[in-house]
């Protein structure tokens, strides 16, 4: 659709919407990373999990569950993807012998920083874009929203 068709269309109150335009933002953000991050074979949700990982050596992927509220086969085949491009490691657990703990490999922190570097830029320029308006208070607002919407 060009641009001009696009300005004609009606939406009505779904601008006025918060839901509506948090989900823009995210559709946005996650476009504007599309093209670098698939130059790196990586996805949005597996920055997040590679993030995580590394901060927390061997996680059990059952914690993982928990943190995304994710059923097992959707994360089961992320960590495939992960574990078969040689990001991470699956190991068994000293002494636990039903749980593997994931690690990030060194191409899995090499590939992670360089996301992370694209992340980061992204950050700049949406806090630049917002200008005056404090990121703690928008960050603390949109913490407020997940804690209001999540159904633990």
């Amino acid at each position: 659709m060009d641009k001009e068709r696009e300005d004609e269309i009606d939406l009505a109150q779904l601008t006025d919407y918060f839901g509506y335009q948090l989900r823009q933002a995210q559709t946005a953000s996650f476009r504007d990373l599309s093209e670098p991050f698939r130059e790196l074979d990586v996805t949005p949700g597996e920055f997040s999990l590679m993030t995580i990982v590394k901060l927390n050596p061997d996680i059990r992927q059952t914690d993982l569950l928990r943190i995304y509220r994710l059923d097992k086969s959707t994360m089961s085949v992320a960590v495939k993807r992960l574990v078969g491009r040689g990001l991470v490691t699956q190991d068994q657990l000293p002494g636990d012998r039903r749980f593997h703990g994931l690690s990030l490999t060194e191409a899995g922190r090499e590939v992670l920083a360089a996301a992370t570097a694209l992340v980061e830029a992204q950050e700049r320029r949406m806090e630049d874009a917002l200008g005056d308006i404090d990121k703690e208070a928008m960050m603390k607002a949109l913490r407020r929203i997940v804690g209001a919407l999540r159904r633990d």
